[in-house]
């Protein structure tokens, strides 16, 4: 039976696997969008729909602090469950996430996707038609990435093949977001007073 310090072990070493590059691409992305007052869409499955969730909600409160300053416009496409079920009996399961993208995404806005596979087929079709339809993808992976790596504009890719290890990094790399953007938009709420 596994113990703790050895999870530990197993957890850090997946979060050693991610590409200092790939992560500072991604976080670009999520800067210009804030910069140029886009909007972040995050959705993901199971596990990954309430890692969704949780960005969206931490990426437009937690990042403002005591500040009064322009928040990050982020929705969780997971959250909406008449949407979800909508779109899911109306038309299929595949289309959940890129219809409502297809009401709410402009040019320029930011779509996150959080799948461990990098292969549901709802999460590979809305980013494609982000792709097409001038967004930006920036997909958080494990397993070899799967079909997202290859369309995502950004990919934070997490060699694991352990779906835990891969979204426990994912939540790992959404917290560091947020802390990220706390220390930006705190930054710029001191040099505009």
């Amino acid at each position: 039976m596994m113990d703790f310090e050895a999870y530990s072990r197993q957890l850090y070493d997946a979060l050693r696997t991610v590409d200092p590059a790939a992560l500072n691409a991604a976080t670009a992305l999520l800067e210009t969008a804030y910069d140029q007052d886009k909007a972040v869409y995050a959705a993901g499955n199971g596990q990954s729909a309430s890692t969704a969730d949780a960005f969206a909600l931490d990426l437009y409160k937690q990042t403002v602090g005591r500040y009064d300053i322009r928040r990050f416009r982020a929705i969780s496409l997971a959250s909406n469950v008449a949407a979800l079920t909508a779109w899911a009996n109306d038309r299929d399961y595949e289309a959940i996430f890129t219809e409502q993208l297809r009401t709410y995404l402009q040019a320029g806005d930011v779509f996150v996707a959080f799948s461990a596979s990098g292969n549901s087929p709802n999460m590979v079709q809305a980013a494609e038609w982000v792709r097409a339809n001038g967004g930006y993808t920036v997909a958080l992976t494990g397993f070899s990435g799967g079909c997202l790596r290859e369309v995502a504009h950004a990919c934070v890719h997490v060699a694991v093949s352990d779906y835990g290890h891969a979204e426990t990094a994912h939540v790992a790399i959404m917290h560091y977001w947020v802390d990220y953007f706390k220390e930006k938009l705190a930054r710029l709420a001191q040099t505009s007073d």
